[in-house]
């Protein structure tokens, strides 16, 4: 699994717990040939940024439950920087701070 290519990032939900994290579900427009190679169909992309610094990036299938953990390898660094600083722009705790 290797993602090069991402498009339409939307916010879906979120969850700020104060002082700690915020979480964030995305949806976004993923490859088709990404979608068939991982045998997904409703894929969205579970974002947790941490305010001491860090951040983890899921992709959960909501048709099949199944939940992918993306090492940074397998996520080209402009897509990751794509998802990441989207997700900042719409946290709470983090939007003052990327502006």
């Amino acid at each position: 699994m290797y993602l090069n290519e991402l498009s339409n990032l939307k916010l879906f939900s979120q969850l700020s717990l104060k002082q700690v994290e915020d979480r964030l579900l995305l949806t976004a427009d993923f490859p088709k040939e990404f979608l068939t190679e991982n045998k997904m169909k409703e894929p969205f992309l579970y974002v947790t940024l941490y305010t001491r610094g860090g951040e983890r990036i899921k992709i959960i299938d909501e048709a099949t439950t199944k939940i992918f953990y993306p090492a940074k390898h397998e996520m080209s660094p402009e897509i990751r920087k794509y998802i990441v600083d989207f997700a900042k722009s719409q946290a709470k705790q983090f939007r003052v701070q990327s502006k």
